[in-house]
């Protein structure tokens, strides 16, 4: 009689852990799927960032360009502004400001296709 509890009690606990793991293997896979989906949503996110971003930077450039050399006219002259220069150092912080906001949106750009790389290759056997 003892023999046969055990037995049963054994044939339990193996199914309750054969449907735990399974449980647990749909629920991973669910997660890797969430994680793609999300993957893809911020790098869709980041690529239009940066677009904005390099046309922001390039405008900001040709701006500074053409006020830097404005002021360094005027400067030479003799005639130049200290709201003149207040202008053009304005305008290199706005312009720093934008690369740095481009270069991070850059590099979370290459992180995420990191990541997307090392998933994929942990898919594989």
């Amino acid at each position: 009689m003892k023999k046969t509890a055990l037995i049963i009690l054994a044939v339990v606990l193996v199914t309750a852990c054969q449907n735990k793991h399974q449980q647990l293997q749909k629920e991973i896979e669910l997660r890797r799927t969430a994680l793609k989906h999300h993957q893809d949503s911020a790098l869709a996110a980041s690529q239009k960032d940066v677009e904005r971003l390099d046309r922001e930077l390039q405008q900001a450039s040709a701006e500074y360009q053409r006020l830097k050399k404005a002021a360094d006219a005027a400067h030479a002259n003799g005639t130049g502004t200290a709201e003149q220069f207040k202008e053009v150092t304005f305008m290199r912080l706005k312009r720093d400001s934008l690369q740095a906001q481009f270069d991070a949106t850059c590099s979370k750009i290459k992180y995420i296709r990191k990541r997307m790389e090392e998933d994929k290759e942990e898919k594989q056997p």
